[in-house]
């Protein structure tokens, strides 16, 4: 069977984060993305570190497979003359400049639609494409502070903490993939293009759907609260005697076992902890129990006790440990790759598992312009084409 997606062209100018990974989800699907790069320097991205060498960064190769990489300096004519041939043939158009650059390159929503009535043209953005925010500079740690989740991430009365992933990226770019496929099959049932704008604050404030209700009611906004839960106890990372582990009683259920796991069944019974929203408010009661409790065995004990009584518990894992995870490995999020150029390596998969027609990453993370001939020669040009291209500077090594 073909992939989902074989078939739709997907012209990508966008870089570093949100918009990569969202042409990568799509590139794996069978779409032909065409990433757009600016003559000698490329993506932002590409530079970051040296792991692989220059212009080829760790961070660059782990967000860019299964798409084409061309050099196109978009304010010259010729460029402008290439994009409208790739246009002609393109189902989509992706960018995450801020509000007011594709108009002033020309590729203004308004502009194109004219020419390409059926093209899906999605615009990511930090804040929006309007409003106070919506010109200021952005990236994904500004995005996590304006959008109150670092407000509830780090310990109480220590200073707020960054969610150790590009979080404010990566919702993004999953909230981008779902508009793009709305695009395309608007277009499909209803024969119509359309503009599709994601802004990475929408993403960050739609995580805090089950705070912001509570908050409404009663005035009082939800603190950091370390690595435990402001409205579940007990849910949070405890200190064993060797290492860290996380257990989260959700239901009371999970509570009842715990206790038993504890040797503290005379728990449940207490009146400050008789449901959870009792042990909300005395978590500083119940807590300091716990975490004595918890400080007397190693790791591995207690994860084996908890695992046979059915309570929900994790070691804290590093990027080593993911990594080796077998469970992680059978769900085929971690791969293993060999670069052409570059030799081994180990990406992350694609997290979308379609049975009869699953992601199948079509090439590794593109040298930069590593597919500007082929593209051009697809697109039309002959040899001479080329090379006056070339002169003209909206290549480099045509």
């Amino acid at each position: 069977m073909s992939l989902p997606l074989a078939g739709v062209r997907v012209i990508d100018l966008t870089q570093f984060v949100v918009g990569p990974w969202l042409t990568t989800l799509l590139g794996d699907l069978g779409a032909d993305v065409i990433k757009i790069e600016r003559p000698g320097t490329g993506d932002g991205s590409r530079r970051l570190d040296r792991v692989f060498g220059e212009g080829m960064s760790s961070y660059f190769i782990g967000l860019n497979r299964s798409k084409r990489s061309i050099e196109l300096d978009l304010h010259t004519p010729e460029g402008a003359e290439v994009v409208a041939r790739l246009l002609d043939g393109a189902d989509v158009l992706i960018a995450n400049f801020r509000p007011g650059v594709m108009e002033r390159l020309g590729l203004g929503y308004e502009r194109l639609a004219e020419r390409y009535p059926k093209l899906v043209y999605l615009s990511i953005t930090a804040f929006g494409e309007e409003g106070p925010l919506a010109s200021k500079p952005a990236m994904d740690i500004i995005v996590q502070a304006v959008g109150g989740v670092m407000g509830l991430t780090g310990e109480q009365g220590r200073p707020p903490v960054k969610v150790g992933a590009p979080v404010a990226d990566f919702v993004g770019a999953y909230m981008a993939f779902g508009a793009v496929l709305l695009g395309l099959y608007v277009r499909q049932t209803q024969g119509i293009g359309q503009r599709v704008d994601v802004n990475l604050l929408d993403g960050q404030v739609s995580m805090l759907a089950n705070f912001l209700t509570g908050f409404a009611m009663t005035g009082e906004p939800m603190g950091p609260q370390g690595g435990s839960h402001p409205q579940i106890v007990p849910y949070q990372v405890f200190q064993t005697r060797d290492s860290y582990i996380v257990v989260g009683c959700l239901t009371e259920g999970f509570w009842r076992g715990l206790c038993d796991v504890i040797g503290r069944p005379d728990l449940t019974d207490d009146p400050r902890f008789l449901t959870n929203a009792d042990r909300v408010q005395h978590r500083a009661d119940l807590v300091p129990i716990l975490s004595e409790i918890f400080g007397a065995r190693p790791s591995s004990a207690w994860l084996a006790l908890l695992e046979e009584r059915g309570v929900p518990a994790s070691a804290v894992n590093t990027t080593r440990e993911v990594v080796a995870n077998p469970q992680v490995r059978l769900n085929g999020m971690i791969v293993d790759a060999t670069h052409p150029s570059l030799g081994p390596m180990t990406l992350v998969g694609n997290p979308f598992h379609l049975h009869a027609t699953p992601p199948e990453p079509s090439r590794p993370a593109p040298l930069l312009g590593e597919h500007t001939v082929e593209v051009l020669r697809e697109l039309g040009y002959d040899v001479a084409d080329i090379e006056r291209l070339g002169v003209r500077g909206i290549m480099e090594g045509a």
